[in-house]
């Protein structure tokens, strides 16, 4: 019977992030039934050193020709994006968690974390005059969505897809735009900008009346919750002395 996996999407220049991040998993996550780790078909194979850690389902994925062509980020950044999004044709799981290289687990987690008494995945929000330099993904998830999004709803990580809430999605942006493929969706819109936890998420706003997801709506501070579970740092800056000294803190007795 299927359960919930980890899906952790990576290249070879995050291999090093994702080491420690996998090694968190070990370390913190309970009670999920894999971990899913997703790179490019590029010739770059995987370390040892990060598929020794635990058990983990290896998804090698050729990258396209051709990326839309005003694109205003690196076209690995929307590739990536791509990859969380098309999560279940690596697995059969019910749902994923979605957690990126850089980051850490840092306290013990389990499924029933991301539920509320009632079964459902919660999913954090907040107002967009709340949401700072963020506002920045209003007007990309908008263009995407064609209907205002109400919140932003990238304020808090981890993340939590579910398998038929991710079909509807898929769905639905394939038929507003056209599209033959989610991937062919940021071709028809001419994308430019895009940001899928926003778009995931203000989707599951105006769409699910809170049958699957339980809506949380938190203008203080809604990452007090959530992130106090994860270490984040960017992994396009590279990995500084002082980060790793931060990271083997948070692992020690692992082994």
């Amino acid at each position: 019977m299927p359960g919930i996996d980890i899906l952790l999407v990576t290249y070879v220049n995050d291999f090093v992030w994702a080491e420690y991040c996998v090694k968190s998993l070990k370390k913190y996550a309970k009670g999920f039934r894999n971990v899913i780790l997703v790179t490019d078909d590029d010739g770059n194979t995987v370390p040892d050193s990060l598929t020794n850690i635990m058990p983990i389902n290896v998804v090698h994925v050729k990258q396209p020709s051709t990326f839309p062509p005003n694109l205003q980020h690196r076209t690995g950044y929307l590739w990536q994006q791509y990859l969380k999004l098309n999560w279940m044709e690596y697995t059969d799981a019910d749902a994923i968690l979605v957690i990126d290289s850089d980051e850490m687990l840092t306290k013990e987690l389990t499924p029933s974390d991301f539920r509320d008494a009632h079964g459902r995945w919660r999913w954090f929000y907040r107002n967009w005059e709340f949401a700072d330099a963020a506002n920045v993904w209003k007007t990309p998830t908008e263009d995407v969505l064609r209907f205002e999004p109400e919140y932003e709803a990238m304020c808090c990580s981890l993340f939590i897809f579910e398998r038929n809430m991710t079909y509807r999605f898929i769905e639905y942006l394939r038929a507003i735009h056209g599209a033959s493929s989610l991937w062919d969706v940021f071709f028809k819109y001419d994308v430019k900008l895009f940001s899928e936890f926003n778009a995931y998420g203000s989707f599951v706003n105006k769409f699910d009346n809170e049958k699957v997801y339980y809506k949380v709506v938190n203008n203080t501070n809604p990452k007090m919750y959530c992130n106090s579970n994860v270490h984040r740092s960017w992994s396009y800056g590279g990995l500084h002395e002082e980060d790793k000294k931060q990271r083997d803190l948070i692992l020690q007795d692992l082994f």
